[in-house]
Order: structure tokens, then sequence, then C-alpha cells
């Protein structure tokens, strides 16, 4: 959770000295703000703002030291991968529990994520943005003194604690400072991530075949400390990453955290000095720093929204809010006339304060959405009882031609369970400290929307696909290094140690591809639907031919294969999901599926360490078996959902 203000005091700046900025009548903005103009294309100021300032050296240099983050992430995953067989030989550890070693990492990196975007939201974006980066040099570097089994578990965690935040931070940095025709550029972050698996078995192949046990009878102490030389120098690579945010380049804090924290001056300090660092000067007003639209603004973008006369226009009403717990009963009174002014119209909030690194941004990427349905079902209904006498010069026309049209329902009263559900909550939420109890209640009520009988078969299957996915691609990719190591090659001489880590090379490349490849599937005829589980299918087909090919080009073109579709796989899912989701369940959709592959991963390794004890293509088949359930998964949701025939003639207006 970005901030803990509820939508009840999230108007507390209306009556600070500069709320009179935001609380001029629309006339005089568009006189005034030469952000504003009259063509309302679902901009906010403070995105016509960052446009102005452009793509400069500051947000190229940005996207640069961003993918330092994305890199770092896929070389600690794929140098763990590629040590494993040497740390299994260093300890003497049976099949059934090397696997403990990835599956350390990737609990580390899934509270990591909720961690350090928890984190970038209550200290700002730098902290966050070099944090993620030093810890992980530090933990990967304490890593390599590692002197038993578990004490190297335990350091695993701890890197993966770390590393894991770079994804969800650096990405939602970058997004915040690029202007919105530039924001596809963002895609360019899977390149640096398809980079650092190549990185981590470059360093592994010449580090570890002359300091790596190549017999039986060894001395592990003295012969075997390669793996410890490699988590040295990735370390040392990623305290360099660090040392180049903190030294060859300053980060302002991202204008939109400050807007969101409360802090709209510091915001516009932030944006004269990014536009300052690209060369040019520009005149910045507090106004052009308002990041949501007015409701006239809304209406110009959105004509139809004025059609449907029997709709009960609910979209801007209160569906949560935390703080009943503390302040009594749930009340379905309409705003008070406080909230009213002069002219009949509802008072503009100052700024919203609702925010989040990891959750549902209003940012998108150059792709295509969908209008989600407007409630009908539940009108907003006048309270019975006011708390407040109404003012007799309070104007009601805005608010009484509403109320007209929509007849009085009667409330359905809970069930026993229900209610028995309810008060249970209460005081399992009254129990939790308030720093939690706010965030941790909006949570679950995301949770519920999700999970409601119009969500729910989507969310099923969508959450279904990313862990199958994640456990499928894990379970092959940890073991890779072994399976090449212990194959035997079509020739009468065994696969050596350098030759299996070629091997591992020449897989990373095949990958670098795929990002490229997923977004042009994402937008070709094909659409999303098909895209994601064709390319799921064929990597379980190149997953089938690597365990029955026997001649070294015929493996080193699985390989290829497996890691190009699995690429392309995870760039069209990572893709396609956030469009799947209407805008109130997306960021909490998307989020528990990220965590769900993250459950994936953590069980892969054990699951295949057991499997691997059996034969050695036991793991691969299992698979192959997880990845067809993850397409016939996909191949199940509708067709509609998220079509890329959609958006093409043009965005649609996120409400």
């Amino acid at each position: 959770m970005a901030s803990f203000n509820t939508p009840r005091n999230s108007l507390f700046w209306t009556n600070a000295p500069m709320a009179s900025a935001y609380l001029v009548d629309d006339e005089s903005t568009e006189q005034e703000d030469p952000l504003v103009g009259v063509d309302y294309d679902g901009r906010t100021p403070l995105d016509k703002t960052i446009d102005r300032i452009g793509m400069g050296t500051y947000q190229w240099t940005l996207l640069s030291l961003c993918g330092f983050g994305w890199m770092a992430d896929n070389m600690w995953i794929q140098a763990i991968a590629i040590i494993l067989p040497r740390i299994q030989q260093h300890y003497s550890v049976p099949d059934s529990y090397i696997g403990a070693v990835s599956s350390s990492m990737f609990a580390g990196m899934m509270l990591g994520a909720i961690g350090w975007g928890t984190c970038s939201d209550i200290l700002g974006r730098s902290a966050a943005f070099n944090g993620t980066l030093f810890f992980t040099a530090i933990f990967g570097l304490m890593a390599s003194f590692a002197n038993s089994f578990c004490t190297l578990c335990i350091s695993l965690f701890f890197l993966g604690s770390a590393v894991g935040g770079s994804m969800p931070t650096d990405g939602t940095l970058l997004l915040e400072h690029m202007p919105k025709e530039k924001q596809y550029l963002v895609t360019a972050l899977s390149i640096f991530f398809s980079f650092g698996a190549v990185l981590s078995a470059a360093v592994s192949l010449f580090v570890l075949p002359n300091n790596s046990c190549t017999g039986i009878p060894c001395d592990v102490d003295t012969q075997n400390r390669g793996w410890k030389y490699l988590l040295i120098t990735l370390g040392l690579i990623t305290l360099c990453m660090f040392v180049a945010r903190m030294v060859l380049f300053r980060l302002h804090e991202s204008p939109r955290f400050l807007v969101h924290a409360g802090r709209p001056q510091d915001a516009i300090r932030s944006l004269q000095l990014i536009s300052k660092f690209n060369g040019s000067s520009l005149s910045i007003e507090l106004e052009d720093v308002r990041d949501h639209l007015h409701e006239s603004e809304t209406l110009e973008i959105d004509p139809e929204s004025q059609k449907g006369q029997g709709r009960a226009r609910a979209t801007s009403r209160t569906i949560f809010d935390a703080s009943i717990i503390e302040d009594g009963p749930v009340s379905s009174s309409p705003p008070r006339p406080s909230s009213i002014d002069s002219n009949g119209s509802a008072s503009r909030p100052a700024l919203i304060t609702a925010y989040s690194a990891t959750g549902e941004n209003t940012q998108k990427l150059d792709s295509h959405t969908f209008m989600t349905p407007v409630a009908e079902d539940f009108p907003i209904l006048p309270s019975p009882v006011s708390s407040e006498p109404a003012r007799k010069d309070a104007p009601t026309t805005a608010i009484s031609e509403h109320i007209e049209h929509v007849a009085p329902v009667r409330r359905r009263r809970l069930s026993n369970a229900s209610r028995r559900s309810s008060v249970y909550e209460e005081k399992v939420c009254r129990s939790l400290p308030r720093w939690l109890r706010r965030p941790l209640w909006a949570w679950w009520d995301r949770t519920k929307m999700v999970l409601a009988p119009e969500w729910l078969r989507t969310t099923i299957l969508v959450w279904t696909a990313w862990c199958a996915m994640s456990l499928a691609y894990t379970m092959f990719n940890v073991y890779l290094p072994k399976l090449l190591e212990t194959r035997s090659g079509s020739t009468e001489e065994s696969q050596t140690l350098e030759g299996s880590l070629w091997d591992v090379m020449i897989f990373t490349i095949g990958g670098c591809p795929g990002a490229l490849l997923g977004a042009f599937l994402i937008e070709s005829s094909l659409g999303r639907r098909w895209s994601l589980a064709g390319s799921t299918f064929v990597t379980a087909f190149f997953c089938i031919l690597f365990v029955l090919v026997k001649a070294t080009w015929a493996v080193r073109l699985s390989t290829v294969g497996i890691s190009l579709s699995a690429t392309a796989m995870w760039a069209v899912l990572y893709g396609w999901t956030p469009e799947i989701f209407g805008t109130k369940v997306r960021g909490t959709a998307c989020g528990i599926a990220s965590a769900l592959s993250r459950i994936g991963g953590m069980i892969a390794p054990m699951l295949g360490g057991i499997l691997l004890m059996m034969d050695r293509s036991v793991p691969v088949y299992t698979s192959v078996v997880i990845f067809a359930i993850a397409g016939f998964s996909v191949l199940l949701l509708r067709e509609g959902e998220g079509d890329s025939s959609r958006g093409k003639s043009g965005r649609a207006l996120i409400h």
C-alpha cells in the first residue's frame, strides 16, 4: 500500500493554502493552464507535463540503470541453477534435498517483491532503487562464505529478498518518468533480463571449469571452490551496478509518487530538475502536477458515459473504507452537503493519495485496454437518518435529480453465516495494529472482488496459468545444467563440464530474442490467447525433443527452442494479464498471480529433485504435462478477453 490515507481523509488538502489552485472553476483552469487544453485525451495535467519534458538524456540514462535491476534478477537465478551440481558435490546433498537451494531463493524473492514495493510506496522510489542492488551485492558476497548447506540456504533467502524487489520497483520507477508516447520502451527491460542469464553463463565459463571437481576423489575445500568464486564475481558485478547508480547518476524522486504522497511542491522541483538535466527550462505551476481528471474532463473523453438513463452511476463511490473499523458502522449516505460547492457540483479533491508501486497503476504501457462495465445493481441511496442537518442554502439540483430516478431498493438481509463471518472479520481486524489494519483489509476487500462470481472463472484460469508456467519452466531450468552434465552424448566420450557450460551459454543466448518475439505475437493476427497458448505448447514440444534426442547439435537446438519459446511465453503473459481484468481488480489479480508464480518456483526445485531420483527424464516429462495444463487453461479463457481487436480502433478510457 502506498499510503494509509483512506478515501475519508484523502481530502485533507482542501483547507491548505495551496488548495485554491485545485478548487478553481473549469473555465478558469482552461484559460490559465496551457497544459489542460480543450482536447481531452485521457491524460492528466501531470501526464502532459511529463510529455512536455519528453524523452531526454535523463530518461535514457534511467532506462539503462533500471535495466541493471532486471539484469541482476535473472543473473542470480541462472547462477544458482549453474552452481547447483557443484553445491551438491560440495556438501554431499542428495537429489531429493538439493532443490532447497533454489526454493530458498524463490521464497526470498516472493517476500522481497512485496517488501520492497511497500518500501517504495512509503519511503520513496529512490530508496528501493538503490537499496535492492546494494543488499543483493552484500548477501551475494555473504553466500560465497557459507560453510554449511543450511547457512547457504539462509544466505540465498536474503539474497532473493533483495533482488526480488528489483523488477517491480525499477519497472514502476521507469514508467513514472516516461512520456506517454515512449512508454513502450519499458519493454526494453526484458532485453536486460535475458542478458542477465547470458552474463551469468559467460562468467561461469571462465570460473568453474578450472576450479571444480572433475572426479569422485576430490578435496572439495581446495578443488571445488569455483562456485564460490562465481558468487563473489557476481556480487562484485552487482556492487558495480549499485555504484553506477549512486555515482554516475543522481536520481530525482518520482514526481508521481510525490504528488500522491501529498508533496506537490517537491514534485514541481523534481520535474524542473529533470527538465534542466535534459537541457531545457520548463515553467511548472501547481495545477500542472494534478494527477487526476475532473468529472467534466472525464465526460469530454467518454461521451458514451452520458448515455443510459436507467443506470445508476456509482463508479466514483467508495466501495471499501478500512477506517470504518474504527469509526463506526458502514453508512450508505451520499456525500455530505459540505462537499457541494455553490454551483451545485461536488468539490474537487486536491490530490489522490491511494497509490501502490506493485499494485494497480494508472500508468499503462502502450497496450490495449477495455472498458469495465458500470455497476448497475447497487445504486447509491440517501441515508434514512442523517447525522448532520442539511443546510438550507445547499444546492441539491445535481443530487436530487439523480436520486429521483433511483427507485428505493430494499436492503437484503444478511444470512446468519454471513453475519457471523462479518463479525469474525471485524474482531480479527481490531486485534491487528493500526498500521497493518487498513492495508490488510483493503487488500482483503479487493481479493473478494477478484473472486466474485463475474470474475471467478477468469481469475482461476489466469492464476492456474501463472502458477503452472512457473512450476514447469523452473523445474526444467533449475536442473538443466545437471541434466546436461549427466546425459550421454552421441559419442563414447562423456559430456565435460566445459561442454555443458557451453550448452547453458547457448541456451541463455537463445532466449534473448524472445521478448521481441512476444511483442510481435501479441499484436499479430493470432491475438493474445493463441499466442500465449501456442508458445506454451511449443515449449512443451521442445522439452520432449530435449529428452529424446542424443546428438549434441540436436540437444542444443532443443534448448534454444525451449529458451526462445518460453521467453516469448512470459512476454505475452506479462503483457496480456493486466488487460484481462477490470480496473478495480487488476492490481490485486496481477499481484496474486505474480505471488503464485513465485510459489510455483519454490515448489519446482523440491519436486524436481524427488523426481530426478527416479530418472533424469521424469522431471522433464512432468514439466511437459504442467505446460500442457497451462496451455489448456489459456485456451479456456474467453476469446474476447483482452483480445487485440479491442484496442485497434483506439484506447479506451480507464475508469
